[in-house]
Formats: C-alpha cells, structure tokens, sequence
C-alpha cells in the first residue's frame, strides 16, 4: 500500500476482520433477525451509511478518521459479498487479500516516486476484479 506497505500479518488480520464480518455481522445477525443474508447486508449497509452521516460529531480528528475507515471498509466488504454466494466467503476473502497484495507490490515495483504513481495505481487497481473461482467454477471447467 503506498502508505506503509503490507505484510502478511496485516493481509491475517483484514482476513480475520472479514471472517467475522461475515460469520457475525452476516450469518449469526441474520439468524438471529429472522432474515436472509441480503437482508442482513441491506440492513448493515443501511445502518454503516446513517452512521457515516452522523461522523462529523465525533471532535477528536484521529477518531472520526479511523471509525469512518473501519466503517466504510465494511461496507465495501459487504458489497463485494452482495456479488457473491455467501457460502463463498473464504474464496472471496483470498481475493480481497490477493488485491491488496497486488496493490502493494505494483506501487513499490513500479509506481513509487512517479510523478503521476497515485493516478497510475487507481487506474491499476480499477483493473483488478476481485471474482474467487468457487467450488461450482471448477466443476465446471473439469
């Protein structure tokens, strides 16, 4: 990442982050609700977004920072989950990781220090998919 780099200890801990997003936030919250799972996902993406709007009442600028990222990143995982089978979830977490990965070694690789390297990485990542090959996948291409 071009601000610090990952390594696998923090690719381990966003997988962690996201097991959990899904086997609490989504398979036991939905239980628990009596809902499907894209109920649970519209009902936490509604619940991220009332709370992001509410953000700027948090004063401490470090706080407000760090709970907008966290919540937003969620979000974004939940989306990325919408798009796929939840069952999946351990497939599409490797993705995830396998993104940041290649994110991090195309800045430091090639971008670093490029005057335009911010721009060249979006553009980058903007053509990486995040799309696990799932257990139905390779059954079929046997």
């Amino acid at each position: 990442m071009p601000i610090c780099g990952f390594n696998e200890k923090m690719l381990k801990g966003l997988a962690a982050f996201n097991e959990g997003l899904v086997e609490h936030g989504l398979l036991y919250r939905s239980d628990q609700n009596g809902e499907s799972v894209e109920q649970g996902i519209k009902r936490e993406i509604s619940d991220m977004t009332r709370l992001i709007a509410e953000l700027h009442r948090i004063d401490d600028a470090s706080k407000r920072i760090i709970t907008e990222g966290v919540v937003k990143y969620a979000m974004g995982f939940y989306l990325i989950m919408r798009k796929h089978d939840v069952h999946d979830y351990k497939a599409v977490i490797e993705e995830i990781g396998e993104y940041f990965r290649l994110m991090d070694e195309k800045y430091y690789s090639e971008l670093e220090g490029r005057p335009e390297d911010m721009r060249e990485l979006t553009e980058f990542l903007n053509d990486q998919p995040i799309q696990p090959e799932t257990p139905l996948d390779s059954k079929r291409r046997a």
